[in-house]
């Protein structure tokens, strides 16, 4: 069972500025009423990213930009707040490097989707995060941008892939945020650094103008400091009305304990004893298949360019086999059919890791599959998947999901 991590959501520091302490909800009531000015709250980000730069939460901080929005006046749902955005997603005029030196002055001219719908809705980018090299390891330790230092828990991972995303709202540096999962890189964040992150259901946010790693599971994931932030992001990235907060009633299938079951249950839910299908050793198949695929135009022949992990693992990769490919092909669709019929409960309650968040210099391929075992199965699967801190719901149904952590929430904070 995961160490506890630190509680959600994070206590503002003595003298931070009041504008960041407060909700993306309560910054938009107060921008669209005119009550707050934008600009007030874009500055208040940008001086803190800037005197906390040392954490290496960002890669590329967009100053002008964000200020240029603030100054137009902006309204929606997410008027004037603060927006970091992992630097997988395409920015147009902005650098995306995907956490590589090899896409150092990739420069885009288009805004990928999911930007461009947190935008329309008012939100301002105020930089774009460190990560994970090329977004394939769970600690965001970057040998081209630098270690991405956890907020919470300093000397250990801020988590990974999206590790600077979770760290800038640890650190209130922004109200909110946009990673991407392929195997838990939004939750593993959110459960090293105390915050929120939700992976949607497979297909339901556009990836377009995301770099890839395994196409066939990555998904577009919103986090915050609560899930009524994430809430309110998914509802905006999908065009769905955030769900209304539901417990009682709903069948709760317990994967492992992880401290929340007592307010489950007082809160009216059923509890029962739950289990995964066994997962085939060829599921890991797909997944290095695709990420060698991803990287043939670079990998071997600029291969000194990359990391060390991302060398060894990518080497590895690239011995898969078209077989072994398509093996795993198989066993991904028979897990899928196994799962149907596998739990009659509504969600799935686990960990979200299964070790404490390790020390900050760490080996990452030692670690890594206790990090993901609690969280890769919901790629496999596609459901949607929420961590609040250390603790993890999933389901099918991605109103349940997130009723079940809007109850939990509403009733704990």
């Amino acid at each position: 069972m995961t160490a506890p991590t630190p509680p959600t959501p994070a206590t503002p520091p003595a003298g931070l500025d009041p504008l960041l302490a407060l909700s993306a909800g309560e910054l938009a009531v107060g921008v669209n009423s005119g009550r707050l000015a934008a600009v007030e709250v874009i500055d208040a980000a940008l001086a803190r990213i800037e005197a906390h730069r040392d954490g290496h939460a960002f890669i590329t901080v967009c100053a002008d930009e964000a200020m240029d929005r603030a100054r137009a006046n902006p309204n929606g749902p997410l008027a004037g707040v603060p927006l970091a955005v992992k630097d997988l997603f395409d920015i147009a005029g902005v650098r995306t490097t995907a956490g590589s030196s090899i896409l150092r002055d990739n420069v885009p001219t288009r805004t990928a989707p999911a930007v461009a719908r947190l935008e329309a809705a008012g939100a301002s980018v105020v930089g774009k995060t460190n990560m994970h090299e090329f977004a394939w390891g769970v600690t965001s330790q970057n040998p081209h941008w630098g270690t991405v230092a956890n907020p919470r828990l300093p000397g250990r991972v801020a988590g990974g892939s999206s590790g600077g995303t979770a760290a800038a709202l640890a650190d209130f540096q922004a109200t909110v945020g946009l990673g991407t999962d392929t195997g838990g890189s939004v939750r593993i964040p959110a459960a090293c650094c105390g915050v929120v992150g939700f992976k949607p259901a497979f297909g339901s946010i556009p990836v377009r103008g995301a770099f890839p790693l395994a196409p066939s599971f990555d998904t577009v994931g919103p986090m915050a400091r609560t899930v009524a932030e994430v809430a309110l992001l998914e509802s905006v990235l999908t065009g769905r009305p955030m769900p209304e907060p539901r417990v009682s009633g709903l069948r709760v299938g317990v994967l492992e304990s992880t401290g929340a079951e007592a307010t489950l249950e007082a809160l009216g839910a059923r509890l029962e004893p739950a289990a995964l299908p066994e997962l085939d050793p060829d599921l890991m198949a797909v997944f290095t298949a695709e990420c060698a695929v991803t990287h043939l135009r670079w990998f071997p022949s600029r291969r000194d360019e990359y990391g060390p992990d991302l060398q060894l693992k990518l080497a590895a990769a690239q011995e898969m086999t078209a077989v072994q490919w398509q093996r795993g092909v198989a066993a991904v669709r028979a897990l899928r059919r196994k799962s149907r019929s596998a739990s009659e409960c509504d969600v799935l309650l686990s960990p979200v890791m299964a070790i404490e968040p390790p020390a900050d210099d760490c080996w990452e391929p030692d670690v890594r599959a206790a990090m993901t075992r609690w969280t890769r199965p919901f790629n496999f699967l596609g459901w949607p998947a929420i961590a609040i801190g250390g603790i993890q719901i999933a389901g099918r149904d991605r109103d349940a999901v997130l009723g079940i952590a809007l109850a939990v929430e509403a009733a704990t904070s």
